[in-house]
């Protein structure tokens, strides 16, 4: 039991490292004042059967009895609930964590390398732990809980067509979007305010990425939303994503996954397009391959487009050498390598050639 001080007379919630039971803090005061449990039981008015079923812990401790109690003993009725509380949850969690060995068969369709690579489970943990860290990373009580939350949605994205996606590894990979999100500093979402710093950040692409970043993510936070770097996961072939958090708590993450600049810079602004032309969508993946059933994927690089080009894409895809590329890029103040990819997805591969000379590619570790 935590003292009180002589300056602060309110009493102290209890505060320890393992779980204290109200029968233990009974019993050692009985044993302090030598009174046996039929004094207590008298004193406190309460049965004897019902005060031995507290201190053996065998129910839980009402308020009323707390009270009792500390009028009986001076133990504050705080500190006796509170460790009543913590037993309770000691003893549900253990029922709870016997029964995590029913989803052993979920747990398996994750793969195992990414859970342990990203530390998500402890690899000589017993299963039914296993399956509580995995639980715990994704945030949610239960697998039936996770299909709400990640699974439905992962599965009704676009998804590639060339290659399998596993929907378990995007969950994942979404989640540490959303954590390294949670852990930024940013203000309530401003719509109009974004809207309008979206006009300033393409000559953010002028830049080195690893130096153009961080203020990036700065000032998008200063607007509410929030933008994170997250490499990608063998499995999932996400390229980027907007997750919305909450009604007012769009995410955008990006990954290497193009290795040049200019496709992390596309994603971003492709992206952004989402959270302007399609607040409602919980949550939008981009997947390698994928089509564009809705026509939102095609809004969205519209809006990209229009964004960095200034509405000059036509002028851009007229023009036929690197130089006159680059000029143009240098007059609207963009990336020469960005201007050029923009061309070559629109036109043929002879615009790639064109553009290979002016992309820059993300540094070997990818990490920006």
């Amino acid at each position: 039991m935590t003292p009180r001080t002589e300056h602060h007379a309110t009493p102290q919630l209890l505060e320890h490292d393992y779980g204290v039971t109200p029968g233990e803090l009974i019993r050692f005061e009985l044993k302090a004042r030598g009174f046996s449990q039929a004094d207590l039981a008298a004193r406190a008015g309460v049965s004897a059967k019902h005060l031995n079923q507290v201190i053996q812990d065998a129910v839980p401790l009402s308020a009323d009895t707390a009270l009792r109690l500390e009028r009986t003993l001076g133990v504050p009725a705080a500190i006796l609930t509170q460790a009543d509380a913590v037993n309770q949850a000691n003893k549900q969690r253990a029922k709870a964590r016997h029964a995590l060995g029913e989803h052993r068969a979920w747990f398996e369709e994750f793969p195992r390398s990414v859970l342990l690579q990203h530390h998500i489970v402890t690899a000589r943990a017993a299963i039914e732990s296993q399956i509580e860290e995995l639980l715990d990373f994704l945030g949610v009580a239960d697998p039936k809980a996770y299909d709400s939350v990640y699974a439905d949605t992962v599965l009704s994205f676009r998804r590639a067509q060339q290659w399998k996606v596993n929907p378990h590894t995007t969950s994942v990979w979404l989640r540490i979007a959303e954590l390294k999100a949670d852990s930024l500093d940013v203000a309530a979402y401003d719509k109009r305010a974004f809207n309008a710093l979206l006009k300033d950040l393409p000559s953010l692409t002028v830049a080195p990425i690893g130096e153009s970043f961080p203020i990036l993510q700065q000032r998008c936070a200063d607007v509410g939303v929030a933008v994170v770097y997250t490499p990608c996961i063998e499995g999932t072939r996400a390229s980027a994503a907007v997750r919305w958090l909450g009604p007012e708590r769009p995410v955008i993450a990006l990954t290497e996954r193009g290795k040049y600049e200019d496709s992390v810079w596309f994603s971003f602004f492709h992206e952004a397009g989402h959270i302007v032309l399609h607040p409602k969508r919980k949550s939008v993946i981009e997947l390698e391959g994928a089509d564009d059933t809705d026509g939102g994927e095609t809004a969205a690089s519209s809006f990209a487009k229009t964004t960095l080009l200034q509405g000059r894409l036509n002028e851009l895809l007229s023009l036929k050498t690197r130089q006159d590329v680059a000029a143009f890029a240098r007059d609207i103040g963009i990336h020469p390598g960005l201007a050029a990819a923009i061309r070559a997805y629109d036109l043929d591969q002879d615009a790639w050639r064109l553009a290979s000379k002016l992309r820059e590619k993300l540094d070997d570790s990818g990490l920006i």
